[in-house]
Order: C-alpha cells, then sequence, then structure tokens
C-alpha cells in the first residue's frame, strides 16, 4: 500500500491545546475524535492496545514528542491524529513532558506501515525544536508543517529502520575499552570507525573469546593446563595495550539507506549475521541490528 501522510492525518483530527494532564486521557480524546471522524475501527479495542504498549515501553520518541501506536486487525488503511499541549503531559516518568503527541493506527496485516508513517513525521519534525514550536504555533500552523512534509517510499528502506545513533569505537581505541562496551551495554556486536567515521571493521564477544583462545587451543581435547582460564588472564594483561585494529574483523555485511528492509531480512537469514552496517559511501551512518529489526517490523 501507497501510503502519503496528507492522506492520513485532516485537520478536524488535530487536536490543539487539550486540557488534560493525563496520558490515558490524552489518548482517548484523540482516539474518540478519530472514531467520530473516520470509524473503521474498534474503539475500545484501539485504545486498549495503545494503553497496553505504552505500559511496556513508553513511546516518547524525541524531546517533548510522543508517538503512540497500534495495528488494529479491522483497519484497512492507516490513520493519525494530532493534539497539542503547552503544559505538558507526562509519558514518561524518566522524561520530559510530552508537548505535542502523534497518534498513529496502522493495519495489522501491513507491518511496514506504522515505521514507514514514523519515517515522515521523523523527517517533518527533524529540525523543529517541539517544545518552542508548540508554545508558539496556530492550528494552520501546525496542520501546514505536516502538509508540507515529504512523501515516503511505498516501502521500508534500511534508512527507516536502522539506529542513526549506534554506539562505535574506534579502531584506535584499546582491548580495554572494547571490553568495557561490550559488555556494560550487553551489546554482542559493535561497528569499529576512524576517525572520519568511516567504517573500518567489526567487534564482537566472539571475537574477545578468540583473542583469549588462539585456534590451535580449540583443538586441544584436554583443556586441564587451561582449567583457570590462563589465557584469558594473559589478554588481559595487555588490555590496555592492545589496539582494535590488531584484531577486529574486516568482514562486515554493509548495504546503502536506500536498500529495501526485505533485502535486510533475506541477509540475515542467508548470512547468519545479527547486524548490518548501513553506509554512505565508506562513512557509518546506521547500523540494523537483528532484535531490533524483528522488534520494529513485528511489534513496536
Amino acid at each position: 500500500m501507497d501510503i502519503q501522510l496528507s492522506d492520513c492525518l485532516s485537520r478536524e483530527n488535530v487536536l490543539f491545546e487539550i486540557q488534560t494532564e493525563s496520558r490515558d486521557e490524552a489518548l482517548s480524546l484523540l482516539v474518540d475524535q478519530l472514531f467520530r471522524a473516520e470509524d473503521g475501527f474498534n474503539q475500545p479495542d484501539a485504545l486498549q492496545a495503545l494503553k497496553e504498549r505504552e505500559a511496556v515501553l513508553p513511546t516518547v520518541i524525541a524531546p517533548g514528542v510522543a508517538l503512540p501506536h497500534a495495528r488494529l486487525a479491522e483497519m484497512d488503511h492507516p490513520l493519525v491524529a494530532i493534539a497539542t499541549a503547552r503544559h505538558g503531559i507526562v509519558f514518561d516518568v524518566d522524561k520530559d513532558p510530552v508537548n505535542l503527541i502523534l497518534l498513529v493506527l496502522t493495519p495489522k496485516n501491513d507491518p511496514s506501515a506504522y515505521l514507514r508513517i514514523l519515517s515522515m513525521l521523523s523527517s517533518v519534525l527533524k529540525d523543529v525544536d517541539v517544545p518552542k514550536f508548540i508554545a508558539e504555533a496556530s492550528v494552520d500552523d501546525l496542520c501546514n508543517l505536516f502538509k508540507a512534509g515529504a512523501d515516503g517510499h511505498d516501502y521500508l528502506t534500511a534508512a527507516d529502520v536502522m539506529n542513526k545513533h549506534p554506539v562505535t569505537l574506534l579502531e584506535s581505541d584499546t582491548l580495554n575499552r572494547a571490553v568495557h562496551e561490550l559488555c556494560s551495554l550487553q551489546l554482542p556486536d559493535l561497528p569499529v570507525v576512524d576517525e572520519e567515521g568511516d567504517l573500518r571493521g567489526i567487534i564482537s564477544m566472539e571475537d574477545l573469546l578468540k583473542q583469549s583462545l588462539p585456534e590451535h587451543l580449540l583443538w586441544m581435547e584436554d583443556l586441564t593446563p587451561i582449567l583457570r582460564f590462563e589465557p584469558f588472564a594473559d589478554m588481559m594483561k595487555k588490555d590496555h595495550e592492545t589496539k582494535l585494529a590488531d584484531f577486529m574483523r574486516e568482514d562486515q555485511v554493509t548495504v546503502t539507506a536506500e536498500t529495501p528492509a526485505v533485502q535486510l531480512a533475506k541477509i540475515f537469514l542467508r548470512q547468519g549475521v545479527r547486524q548490518i552496517q548501513v553506509l554512505e559511501g565508506r562513512r557509518l551512518v546506521g547500523v540494523v541490528d537483528l532484535v531490533g529489526f524483528a522488534t520494529k517490523l513485528f511489534w513496536a
């Protein structure tokens, strides 16, 4: 299904300055408005799905912006409703109150619809100081902002599903730094870049193990000589000296930002990788990891 933002959002579904401080009341107001204007979905089911999603993982996507969303079996086309609240509404207790709520309902049988709409909405807001804009904007300003937004692809691309701000390491970093990042962040793989941001290689948990247990040790039937992890101890003695450039892997799997997302699914399945690097020329612009990709496709 080809999706245009202008087809999903109408002026009557923009609620300006809603008078509530409750997240659930704000969701109810938006769902009620969409149901009155558009119908085509089960109102109680939609509200329940939105509340359940927020309870598991609040949908604050940027300072001052929340994007509650649900996928509904009975819908045949996406719908968007917008609400503003200058006073702010708490969606996530660990983040600042939200001034702009972008509610999205999409058909369950089109798993990419939400992500395509998210991409378009993010494109519209990327250079907007949302709290400042909402403090000064009129209803017309808000409608014009989104109606002027760029239309998206009729399919998902790597740019739509990638992490645009991945954790990276420098090839000049040490083994000590790699151990700290991989273990403290619980990440199985990390891209390694140079000072210009060009991709140079990959470092993973398996690489740390291989650095500790060289290939010849893996062929030993009797591991008695290393029961106390002596090779690991030897490696860690030099962790502040060993540079990543000395043992990072250079067999990374890369795509461009315009690569269709379905191609990423094929790569994950056929090549058995956990992470795909997205490049612009040689510069790393994002990463797509298997868990994040599947989560966005099936649940986000």
